[in-house]
């Protein structure tokens, strides 16, 4: 089997846990694949939307949804995604990757901060 296979199952996997990992696959894209930056960012949302649409659809079936935070939300990812998009085409690759890895050390340290609070609680 193709590791990159391996390691896409892995993250879809950690995906449906609710880990928020689809960032993990831009990662192994763009240093062990050498995908430029903006296309690895391509293949994640295709990746992202497929994963955490079969990852909702298991949820759904345990938790209504909160409709208020949700019209809140999608209006608001809706406008984020669209600037976002609108930015990799002026931003060089460079600065994309240095964004990314910025926001996945800040998205890393608050998930780590948050569960060791919660490990000393318990």
């Amino acid at each position: 089997m193709h590791i990159t296979a391996i390691i896409t199952f892995i993250v879809a996997t950690l995906s449906g846990l609710g880990v928020g990992s689809a960032g993990l696959l831009v990662v192994w894209l763009t240093l062990a694949q050498n995908m430029p930056q903006i296309a690895a960012q391509g293949q994640n949302l295709i990746f992202f939307i497929l994963s955490s649409g079969a990852a909702l659809t298991v949820h759904l079936w345990g938790t209504p949804p909160l409709w208020e935070t949700l019209l809140f939300l999608i209006p608001s990812g809706v406008i984020g995604s669209l600037l976002g998009t609108a930015l990799t085409t002026v931003l060089p690759q460079a600065v994309l990757r240095r964004a990314f890895g910025v926001m996945l050390i800040i998205s890393g340290s608050t998930g780590l901060s948050a569960s060791l609070k919660k490990r000393k609680k318990s």
